[in-house]
């Protein structure tokens, strides 16, 4: 028997995560870069100023690396040999020239020192992850961690840690993701960084979710949201909310569901973050497809597509196209199905996501799979299965070795 899987939002039910990729920067790398900012300010001012612009910045590119955490140490301020090479980085990161970003990145290495060099790695680090080059990730990560222990950088060393965590994690091999993202817990309770706390609690949540301990994860969650509703921290308590709501959702229960939904839909949409907004709303088409509302499930699908478009963010935009054509697969209308699935497929190569190109082509090779077009569908699961070994993600290795195996067997 084949095993259907169905990524985007449907896959959410047991791999949303804290934070998601896709948030373009064209405004903010204005402010960065132009000229004028130089001489109009008095001193006092300008600090403010550049303290405000490196918070922006941090934000900003956190949301646009998903749950992996940035580390800019002093690089928006450092010489002009380290930082035009890095706003060079930061740009081509914007472009999704994640080789181009590497290339500059290490121009900065050449001239940096310190934490500076902490900050670089863990940069070079992200630049791998997107492309699926998870393990040239790990290498750049683990340098992060070595040299943020070798400078005594506590920030550092908490970034570091969490973004092996999430590499295991990715890899699928969470028990080391666990001792990891407790490592980092640790130590963000020790400096009193109680929002690296919350994160951290947050994805050992995900890892017990992804086990099936649901009830484990649900008392994770409800510190999480805890921890953030006492710092006053809206964007994450909204995250928090859409989590329990996922738990409630696979436990069957879509009415405590759809309420934890709305409870972050109000939040993500007072206080303006229309990536989250937009996750939520695709959280909320998917229960209207668990039962069966298909066209109130397509029409959650589109406001999420229109709101993706309008921000530029690609990722979602292309789960957004699978989940259309998903439905579309589901009403028997392949053509249509297959459509949506090409376009996503175009932008996941154009931006060099791999995992969700792999994703994508084992779902074409379901839809040719229901054509009875038997040639096409093993082409794509063999091609998916490339991917999947590329990137060493050991579940989607199996699912997909067992899908032609029972292919081969008819």
């Amino acid at each position: 028997m084949i095993i259907i899987v169905i990524i985007g939002l449907i896959g959410a039910v047991i791999t949303i995560l804290w934070f998601v990729f896709g948030i373009p920067l064209p405004d903010l790398w204005r402010r960065l870069t132009r000229k004028k900012l130089k001489p109009v300010l008095p001193k006092e001012e300008k600090d403010e100023f550049k303290r405000e612009i490196i918070t922006e910045v941090k934000t900003e590119l956190e949301k646009k690396f998903g749950e992996l955490k940035l580390y800019l140490d002093g690089l928006p301020r450092a010489p002009d040999p380290v930082r035009i090479p890095y706003e060079q980085g930061l740009k081509a990161m914007n472009e999704y020239k994640w080789d181009d970003a590497i290339r500059h990145f290490k121009k900065a290495l050449e001239k940096a020192s310190g934490t500076q060099l902490v900050a670089l790695f863990n940069f070079i680090g992200l630049c791998h992850c997107n492309p699926g080059r998870l393990d040239e990730a790990l290498d750049n990560f683990e340098q992060s961690l070595h040299l943020a222990e070798q400078f005594n950088d506590n920030e550092g060393k908490t970034i570091a840690i969490g973004n092996i965590g999430l590499i295991y994690q990715t890899k699928g091999d969470l028990d080391k993701a666990m001792k990891y993202f407790e490592d980092a817990k640790k130590l963000n309770e020790e400096l009193g960084r109680k929002k690296g706390v919350a994160i951290n609690l947050g994805n050992i949540g995900l890892i017990y979710q992804t086990k099936g301990d649901l009830d484990k994860a649900m008392k994770y969650f409800e510190d999480v949201l805890k921890i953030t509703r006492e710092m006053g921290n809206k964007e994450v308590e909204a995250k928090t909310l859409g989590n329990i709501g996922i738990i409630y959702q696979t436990k069957g229960d879509l009415d405590k569901a759809l309420k934890y939904h709305e409870e972050a839909l109000k939040i993500d949409r007072e206080i303006g973050n229309k990536k989250d907004e937009a996750q939520v709303l695709g959280n909320i088409g998917l229960i209207y497809w668990i039962r069966g509302d298909l066209d109130k499930a397509m029409k959650y699908f589109e406001d999420v597509l229109k709101i993706t478009r309008d921000i530029g963010n690609r990722e979602d935009e292309a789960e957004t196209l699978v989940n259309i054509g998903l439905i579309y697969q589901t009403k028997d209308d392949l053509d249509k199905a297959l459509k949506y699935h090409e376009e996503a497929l175009k932008i996941d190569r154009e931006i060099g996501n791999k995992k969700d190109e792999a994703q994508v082509l084992d779902n074409i090779g379901l839809i040719y799979a229901q054509k009875g077009e038997k040639e096409k569908e093993l082409n794509y699961f063999n091609q998916a299965l490339a991917i999947f070994k590329q990137i060493g993600a050991k579940r989607e290795i199996e699912r997909t070795e067992n899908n032609i195996r029972a292919l081969q067997e008819k």
